[in-house]
């Protein structure tokens, strides 16, 4: 399977856009598949691989945050089929498949999908007009060309009693390597990513290098042990097939966040890292 590294995160980017955030294009016996959606999808899509909606096939989302499914909406108008409208249901591949966490996929309908696809063209649009649903049960597996896909649930923001989720993915399929890709996540609660961690040969992990940990992503001291950081050390063994990702501009700017010089990429590897992610890069599994 080759893995494209689209980043078209803007959370920490905005101006720029060079943010190598978590999306990636994976490829196998020509049907194609994204991880996450963001708003700048389409472009980064088409200036990385010369691609668009209508090449892509399936959408895997991980959580209903802007950056995560920005692009849904532009990929269902992309695709409907205006010709036979509504729906031409006979047409299986009229639609992108959508695949989500069952109560993800109804909160990405209720609260951001509704509003702007169910009554354009003048009747009331369901789900299933735009997009082909494909609703995965808590801790279910779903097949995709031979791959095995096991959703993992992880503590995205945890602010007081309120608890947000986001779901990675571990790929894996009988004498291939395995990829766990780390949606966006903390670092509270390593433990619960630990085997996940120990199974899988190649890491994406989504990281932020801000000086201090945040309540709503893993940083780069605590992944990479660093005493004051305060948190468990996953190790080196992990370290060293994890890839990083979801990084600050500053990263690339050679700055330290606070407008001192660093070489990230350095420190990276000193640090026992694989490395950054970048946008462009690809990866056989």
């Amino acid at each position: 399977m080759k893995v494209t590294v689209i980043g078209s995160g803007t959370a920490f980017s905005l101006a720029t856009r060079k943010n190598a955030n978590q999306c990636f294009l994976f490829e196998e016996n020509g049907r194609r598949m994204l991880f996450d959606c963001g708003r700048t999808t389409p472009e980064q899509l088409d200036k990385i691989t010369g691609m668009t909606f209508k090449d892509i096939n399936d959408i895997y989302i991980s959580h209903a945050h802007s950056d995560h499914i920005g692009g849904l909406e532009f990929a269902a108008l992309m695709r409907y089929d205006w010709k036979n409208h509504p729906r031409n249901w006979s047409d299986s591949e009229y639609a992108i498949k959508l695949y989500a966490n069952s109560g993800l996929m109804t909160e990405l309908w209720n609260y951001s999908l509704r509003g702007g696809l169910s009554t354009f063209e003048g009747f009331v649009a369901q789900m299933g007009t735009c997009f082909e649903p494909v609703r995965i049960p808590d801790s279910k597996a779903f097949e995709w060309e031979g791959w095995t896909m096991l959703p993992i649930q992880q503590v995205h923001i945890m602010s007081g009693s309120s608890i947000s989720f986001a779901f990675g993915l571990l790929i894996k399929k009988e004498g291939h390597k395995t990829l766990y890709c780390v949606a966006d996540s903390q670092h509270c609660s390593p433990r619960q990513m630990e085997m996940y961690y120990k199974e899988a040969d190649i890491i994406f992990q989504d990281c932020e290098c801000a000086p201090f940990p945040t309540n709503v992503h893993a940083n780069y001291k605590q992944l990479a042990g660093y005493p004051e950081a305060n948190s468990p050390d996953i190790g080196a063994a992990v370290r060293s097939k994890m890839w990083l990702s979801h990084f600050q501009d500053f990263v690339l700017d050679g700055r330290d966040g606070m407008g001192g010089d660093l070489d990230w990429f350095k420190l990276a590897k000193d640090d026992g890292f694989a490395g950054f992610l970048m946008p462009g890069q690809t990866f056989e599994i």
